[in-house]
C-alpha cells in the first residue's frame, strides 16, 4: 500500500491525488472558522445603518490590458453602481488610458510595499476616494455577473445586521477540478465568512473608513478584512457573483490551491500572537510563483 507523508505547509498536496488534496482544505478550514470566532465579539456598528443606495466599485490593477475593459464593461447593467475606481499600481502597459475611455476613474498608486504598496494599499486608496454607500472589490480578471451589485444593495437594505459580504465566482473552464474548487470556495465564504478576492468582496463603506479597517497590506487583504468585517456584524455570501479566469491556475498549476491555504493558514497562525509581517509573506510567496 503507498504511504503518504505529511509535508510542510509550503509542499502540502505535492503528489498526492486530487481527492486528497482536496480533503487537506479541511483542517484550514476549522482553522478559519476559530480565527473568525474568537476575533468577530468585539465592536458592531454603532446605531442601525444608513439605507444604501449607490455603490463604488474599486478595481486593484497591473498590467492589465488584456482584461480591463472587458471587466468594466461588466459593470454595466447595475443600477446602483455610482462609479468605478481603477487603482493602478503603475502599469507599463495601456491599463491606465484602456480604463480612462472605457469611463473609469483612475489613481496611481505605486508605493514600496513597506508604505502601503501592493494590492490592500491600491483597495484602500479606491475606498478612501469613492462616494457611494457600498465598496465592492471586483478584480481586473474578472467579470462581474449581470445585476450582482444591485443584489449586494438589495440584501444590505434588507438586514441592517449585516455588515458585508461576498459573491461567489466561477472559473471560465469545463474541467472538473475547478468546479471543486468552486464548491470549496464558496463553502469557505458562505459557512466560515472567510472570502478570497476574487469572490468580489463587498461593505458598508463609512463604517469600514471610519474604525480604518480596511488592511493597506500587500497581501492577504482579503483574508484580513473578511476577520474584521466580523467586528461590525454579520456577514452574507451571494451565489454567482462573477466569472474569473483560470490564468494564475494555468500559470502556477492546480496545486497552487493548496499553496494558497498553505500561506493563508500560515498567515492565521501568526495572527494569533502578533500581527504578521506581510512584505515578508509576499516575498516568500511570489518567490515561489
Amino acid at each position: 500500500m503507498k504511504k503518504y507523508m505529511i509535508h510542510p505547509l509550503k509542499t502540502i498536496g505535492q503528489g498526492l491525488p486530487l481527492w486528497m488534496r482536496m480533503t487537506a482544505r479541511l483542517p484550514f478550514l476549522f482553522l478559519f472558522a476559530a480565527d473568525a470566532l474568537t476575533s468577530g465579539r468585539s465592536r458592531r456598528m454603532a446605531g442601525p445603518p444608513s439605507k444604501c443606495r449607490s455603490l463604488s466599485v474599486i478595481i486593484p490593477t497591473l498590467n492589465e490590458e488584456q482584461n480591463i475593459v472587458r471587466c468594466i464593461r461588466s459593470v454595466s447593467g447595475n443600477r446602483c453602481a455610482c462609479e468605478i475606481i481603477v487603482v493602478d499600481a503603475g502599469s507599463g502597459d495601456q491599463t491606465r488610458k484602456l480604463a480612462q475611455e472605457a469611463g473609469a476613474r483612475v489613481i496611481v498608486l505605486a508605493k514600496p510595499l513597506d508604505a502601503g504598496g501592493g494590492r490592500g494599499g491600491q483597495i484602500h486608496a479606491g475606498i478612501q476616494a469613492a462616494c457611494g454607500d457600498v465598496a465592492a472589490i471586483l478584480h481586473a480578471d474578472a467579470i462581474a455577473q449581470k445585476g450582482i451589485f444591485d443584489r449586494m444593495i438589495v440584501a444590505l437594505n434588507r438586514n441592517p445586521e449585516i455588515i458585508g459580504g461576498s459573491a461567489g465566482c466561477r472559473f471560465d473552464s469545463p474541467k472538473f477540478r475547478f468546479r471543486l474548487l468552486e464548491l470549496a470556495n464558496d463553502f469557505r465564504a458562505a459557512f466560515l465568512k472567510i472570502s478570497f478576492g476574487d469572490q468580489i468582496q463587498f461593505f458598508r463603506r463609512q463604517p469600514v473608513v471610519d474604525r480604518g479597517l480596511f488592511p493597506a497590506i500587500p497581501l492577504m487583504e482579503d483574508v484580513e478584512l473578511s476577520i474584521r468585517l466580523h467586528r461590525l456584524g454579520k456577514q452574507t455570501f451571494l451565489f454567482g457573483g462573477a466569472l474569473v479566469s483560470i490564468r494564475r491556475w494555468e500559470k502556477a498549476g492546480f496545486h497552487n490551491a493548496l499553496w494558497v491555504i498553505g500561506h493563508v493558514c500560515e498567515y492565521l497562525i501568526r495572527r494569533l500572537w502578533s500581527a504578521p509581517d506581510t512584505v515578508a509573506l509576499y516575498k516568500k510567496y511570489y518567490k515561489n510563483k
